[in-house]
This record gives C-alpha cells, structure tokens and sequence, in this order.
C-alpha cells in the first residue's frame, strides 16, 4: 500500500499515512510539480482517459506524490515514468511551494505543491510517454497559460508536439487546481 507523509496546515510532519485516507479526508501532504519550458512555450500534458482522477484532463507536465521515504528531488523519477525523458537536477529552477486544494465528492485534496521550471530542448521523439497516464504532451504560449490561468482569456490554443495539430481549450479542460496555485504558476512564467 502506498503511503504518503501527513503535513498539518502550517507543513509540520504528522504521520504517515495511505493515498486513499489521505484523499478521503483531504489530509496535508506533499507533491512535486515539473513544469517543462521551451523558449516562449510551456509543455503540458494531456492525462490518459484510463486515470482514475481526472482522466483526458490537461495538466502540468509531470507531477505526482511522495511517498513517505522519498525526499522533494525524488520527484523526479515522475518526470522519466511519465514522459521518458532525463532531466538535470542541476538545471532544475525551485519556485517555491504552493497549496492547492481540490475538493469534489469523496474526494479531498490538499497538497503542499513543490513546484519546479526545467528549461527543456527536447524534441518530440525524445519523449516515451507512459500510456496509462499521459495521452499526449502539448505545447501552450507562456502569454496564453497566463492568460487561461488568470482569466483573461476565455479560450486558447495548444498544439499537440507530436503532430503539430492544434486545439482549442478552457479552463474547464485542466485539472480543477485552486486559482491560487494557477495564479502563482503564472507568476512564475514571468
């Protein structure tokens, strides 16, 4: 069973605890959050249709829990599993952590997000994704994230890296992450 470190409010370690409990009674825990930026766009991920939570959503580019004997840095083995590729730890640009709070019926989730930038030049076929929870990596303009994460902008567009096919999106086609942490990543992009 997977177990997750439980934070209190103010990021004091409780305990030790399972994903599930931890999400059924929206109890603090950490996550990490890689954000891929390639020159002026940000590379997004497209969450398989098979997820459990928020299947065919779009969301930051590689992000995920740690486990209760990982450190924040171990996060980014969720960069290789997903997406198949190696970064530099060295290269990584720390933004800070950031609560997000996600509540829907039964399910509660309040994450202390430790949010990472990677300045990347990967190319398409650098990339192996990992079918059971991405279904494509996208790319968005840095102005028109910030513009759909501060709400300035209704719709934007994104474009598939692998086929260069373009998309309109919402807001609502992103994983409901609380307008603070959007509106602090946007910040961060400058």
């Amino acid at each position: 069973m997977e177990k997750l470190k439980v934070y209190d409010e103010q990021y004091n370690y409780v305990c030790e605890e399972s994903r599930d409990v931890i999400h059924a009674k929206g109890l603090w825990h950490e996550t990490f959050h890689c954000w891929l930026v390639d020159g002026d766009e940000i590379l997004i991920q497209k969450r398989s249709a098979a997820k459990k939570d928020f299947p065919g959503l779009f969301d930051i580019t590689a992000a995920g829990h740690l486990l209760s004997d990982e450190k924040v840095m171990d996060g980014l083995r969720e960069v290789e599993e997903e997406l198949g590729v190696s970064v530099d730890e060295a290269k990584l640009q720390w933004m800070g952590v950031v609560r997000d709070v996600i509540e829907l019926p039964g399910f509660i989730d309040r994450e202390f997000t430790n949010v990472f930038l990677y300045s990347s030049s990967f190319t398409p076929a650098d990339f192996s994704l990992q079918e059971e929870e991405v279904a494509s990596i996208h790319a968005i303009t840095v102005s028109d994230l910030q513009a759909l994460f501060r709400r300035t902008a209704r719709t934007v567009q994104v474009r598939n890296i692998e086929n260069d096919l373009f998309e309109t999106i919402e807001l609502r086609d992103f994983v409901p992450h609380e307008t603070s942490y959007l509106e602090a990543v946007a910040a961060y992009f400058g």
